[in-house]
């Protein structure tokens, strides 16, 4: 077993090779999945393709593994190009997880990496301890504005989504979804917490991070045959991928704060027909929930992760808003602290759905739950404590004083359909005086006041001019 100490020293390593670079479209994961890839072949030494895909789901010719290719040339972006290209016609199945074109690999323009990773040995690692590495390194990324695949959730961020999701499932097979995908993280982490057996699907629109989903997926063991059939790239604004019919019990979703297309014509679409209107432009907020409800079973539970102003946002989103009110689809709605959601110094908040209907909707105030990250001043963490609370309280549906509330629409329609959390959890504490103790106080502080005056004025006696004199006037007075 390799312990967590050895696998965080590799990663601080890979970290100070300054060839890895995580910048939109970087080979970086490329390479450490290659060479991860390549070393847990090495390990169960197959003795044919058959074996290996038997074994592992994938097969590297001996001739490409990651040492023959960095013997032979690793300097040379195409002699990487070359082995990824032999991957793909060998595992037809993972046909565009390794980048398709070399110039991507030029980007690397130290190979310190390159050369770091020759020295590493990852064929004692088992599935779990490779994936704990790949996981603590993409977790690098997510945290600094500057790098790609920001915009996933940190880790516990997924933790209380999985969390959350997984409270009352009594099925023994669940279907989860994640329409905006990303690295597949999140689609991990359920299938880590969730106690029923999980089928994982994903959708991604950046072909770049569909290819680094697919490498996560491998190297957390899930089967070369359900990547290529679960998880495919397309628009899920657009519905691009996805028959309207399917129906998941699970989706979870953290979407990026960003426009979309609002084409009229999609007023013809089912899923924004009977809202009768669509999210503005410059919003894509309510554009996710619908699409996912459209797609979320009648016993399902759906989780999004949006800025705070979803919750009261006027105009269109406060239309659609009243839509899923009064369809009683808003099962919870939790506030997080700020900057939970990674790099960005604004407050979120988890909204839960349900088809079932929901009387009484859950409010929980935990803005207030967050300490500092002392790297990353920019993000806050829930505290442990923060963290527990919020699933039992979600759980229980508990109502706590100046924390949560079970509030009926009834009281919502008279708020005019607007979630801000103030309007119904009275978070206010009024701060209680000691009288006697603050008299006492400002006593204590006259008194010193009162001895330096006359310092001052013994101090300014000694000069016998008209500025010395002058002063004395004011201190006078102000007496």
């Amino acid at each position: 077993m390799i312990s967590e100490e050895r696998i965080d020293q590799i990663r601080k390593d890979i970290l100070e090779s300054s060839g890895f670079a995580f910048e939109n479209r970087s080979t970086a994961f490329e390479l450490l999945a290659y060479k991860i890839l390549s070393d847990r072949q090495r390990a169960i030494k197959p003795v044919d393709e058959n074996e290996s895909k038997d074994k592992i789901g994938y097969y590297i010719e001996p001739n490409y593994s990651f040492e023959k290719v960095a013997q032979r040339d690793r300097t040379n972006p195409e002699s990487w190009y070359e082995a990824f290209q032999k991957f793909a016609v060998t595992n037809p199945l993972l046909l565009d997880m390794f980048t398709s074109e070399y110039p991507h690999l030029d980007e690397i323009k130290d190979k310190s990496l390159e050369d770091y990773l020759t020295t590493c040995d990852f064929t004692g690692f088992s599935v779990n301890e490779s994936s704990f590495l790949f996981d603590e390194l993409l977790e690098n990324c997510y945290s600094d504005r500057r790098k790609m695949y920001s915009g996933d959730a940190p880790k516990q961020m997924r933790e209380l989504i999985a969390e959350i999701l997984n409270s009352g499932v009594k099925k023994e097979k669940v279907s989860i979804f994640d329409p905006v995908a990303m690295s597949g993280s999140l689609l991990l982490t359920l299938k880590e917490k969730f106690p029923s057996e999980v089928e994982l699907y994903g959708e991604e629109f950046s072909p770049d991070l569909l290819r680094l989903l697919k490498m996560n997926m491998l190297i957390h063991g899930i089967d070369t045959q359900t990547i290529h059939d679960n998880f495919v790239r397309g628009d899920f604004l657009k519905d691009e991928e996805l028959d309207a019919n399917s129906k998941f019990d699970i989706i979870p979703m953290t979407p990026p704060f960003s426009s979309w297309d609002a084409d009229p014509e999609l007023l013809n679409d089912p899923c924004f027909s009977e809202v009768g209107v669509l999210p503005p432009k410059s919003k894509a907020d309510y554009a996710y929930v619908l699409r996912g409800l459209q797609h979320l079973s009648e016993d399902g539970t759906m989780a999004v992760m949006l800025p705070t102003g979803a919750l009261f946002r006027s105009a269109t989103e406060g239309e659609i808003r009243k839509y899923l009110l009064e369809k009683k689809n808003i099962h919870a709605v939790i506030s997080l602290p700020q900057g939970a959601r990674n790099y960005m110094a604004i407050y979120t908040v988890l909204l839960i759905f349900k088809k079932k209907k929901s009387d009484k909707i859950l409010f929980i105030d935990a803005s207030r739950d967050g300490v500092k990250n002392a790297t990353r001043l920019k993000q806050n963490f829930l505290t442990e404590a923060g963290f527990n609370k919020i699933l039992h309280t979600y759980r229980n549906r508990e109502e706590v004083d100046r924390y949560s509330r079970l509030v009926s629409l009834d009281e919502i329609r008279e708020n005019d359909y607007n979630l801000n959390i103030p309007r119904y959890i009275d978070t206010f504490s009024e701060k209680k005086i000691d009288v006697e103790a603050t008299m006492s106080s400002l006593s204590a502080k006259q008194r010193v006041i009162e001895k330096s005056k006359k310092e001052m004025i013994e101090l300014l006696n000694k000069f016998d001019t008209p500025e010395a004199r002058q002063a004395i006037k004011a201190v006078s007075i102000s007496e």
